[in-house]
C-alpha cells in the first residue's frame, strides 16, 4: 500500500502530490478501515468490481472496507490529493448519534460531486484536519472527530446525483459494469490504460491475463456489457478528447499519438463516439467533460 494506516491508529491523513502519470502499482482493497479521498487537482479514472467512474478536481471519492480498486490517470492535470482514512470506532460518536447504518448509506455512492461553492467548503474541511493532524495540540483528535464526522454528513446531505451512462454521445458518468469485474478483467483494463498508444491486440492482454483468446472475450464481454475492440477504442477516444481540449496539437498528431494509423480512422470512431468530428469537438466543446 503506497499510503498505510497506521497499525496503532485509527486516523490519518496525508496530503499527496504525485506525479499526473502515478497509477496504483496493484489492486488495492482496505480491511478494517475507511477511505475518504479529495482530488485538489487532476483527473483519473477509478475501477472497481461494479462500476468505473471519472474523478475531477473537487470531486470525493469514498472506498469502504473490501473493495478492491485501482486509479488510471486521464489527463495530464498535476495529481493532487488528500487522503484521510479512518477506522469504525473514530466516529462512534455519528454511529451512536444515527445508527450503524449511516456509514453504508455515505459510502453507497463512491464517487460524489458537488456544487463550486460546497467545493470550496469540503476543501476547508480537509484542510483543517489535515493542520490539526500534523500539528502537536492536546485537543487535536477530539477536533478532527468532530470534523470528519460533520464532514461525512456534509458529503451525504449535500452530494450531487451520479450520471450513469446511458448514451454513447454523453459518456459523462460512471459505468456500471454488466457484473462484477474479476481482478484479472481489472488487471486487463489497467494494462489497456497504460498501453493504448499501442493498440494491443485482444491476444496479447488474453496472455497476460492468464486466459486464452477466447475465455478472455468471453469474460470481458460479460462483465463490461463491451467487446474487447469497443472497450479499447473508448479508451482512445478518451484521451483523444484530452489531447483536443488540451493541447493545440493537430489532428494529425493526436491520431498517431492515439495509436491511430491513419486520420480518418479517428475521425470516423470519435464521431461515432461523440457525434462529432474531432475539429466540431474542439470548437464547440472547449469545456466539455471527456468520456469517463
Amino acid at each position: 500500500m503506497p499510503f498505510p494506516m497506521p497499525a496503532d491508529a485509527s486516523f490519518s491523513i496525508v496530503k499527496r502530490s504525485l506525479d499526473c502519470d502515478y497509477v496504483m502499482p496493484t489492486l488495492e482493497a482496505a480491511s478494517d478501515y475507511y477511505e475518504l479521498g479529495y482530488l485538489i487537482s487532476g483527473d483519473r479514472l477509478s475501477i472497481t468490481p461494479d462500476c468505473s467512474h471519472p474523478l475531477h478536481a473537487g470531486t470525493i471519492g469514498t472506498m469502504p472496507p473490501y473493495i478492491y480498486h485501482r486509479t488510471i490517470p486521464l489527463s495530464n492535470a498535476p495529481y493532487i490529493t488528500y487522503l484521510v482514512k479512518f477506522k469504525p470506532d473514530f466516529v462512534k460518536p455519528l454511529t451512536d448519534a444515527l445508527g450503524q447504518n449511516i456509514l453504508d448509506e455515505i459510502y453507497s455512492q463512491l464517487f460524489n460531486r458537488f456544487s463550486p461553492s460546497m467545493n470550496s467548503r469540503i476543501l476547508l474541511y480537509f484542510q483543517e484536519m489535515h493542520e490539526l493532524y500534523e500539528s502537536d495540540s492536546p485537543y487535536r483528535q477530539f477536533r478532527i472527530q468532530c470534523i470528519l464526522c460533520d464532514l461525512l454528513l456534509v458529503v451525504l446531505n449535500n452530494r450531487l446525483p451520479n450520471d450513469v451512462e446511458d448514451d454513447p454521445h454523453q459518456n459523462t458518468g460512471q459505468m456500471i459494469h454488466k457484473s462484477p469485474l474479476t481482478p484479472p478483467i481489472i488487471d486487463a483494463i489497467y494494462y489497456m490504460e497504460q498501453h493504448y498508444q499501442e493498440n494491443p491486440s485482444l491476444e496479447t492482454v488474453a496472455l497476460l491475463s492468464g486466459y486464452s483468446a477466447s475465455h478472455f472475450s468471453r469474460l470481458f464481454h460479460t462483465q463490461l456489457g463491451k467487446t474487447y475492440s469497443e472497450y479499447l477504442t473508448r479508451i482512445r477516444i478518451r484521451h483523444a478528447q484530452d489531447l483536443l481540449l488540451n493541447t493545440k496539437k493537430s489532428v494529425t498528431e493526436i491520431a498517431l499519438e492515439t495509436g491511430y494509423l491513419h486520420t480518418g480512422n479517428l475521425s470516423e470512431q470519435f464521431k461515432q463516439q461523440t457525434g462529432m468530428t474531432p475539429l466540431q469537438y474542439r470548437k464547440s466543446n472547449t469545456h466539455a467533460p471527456a468520456l469517463p
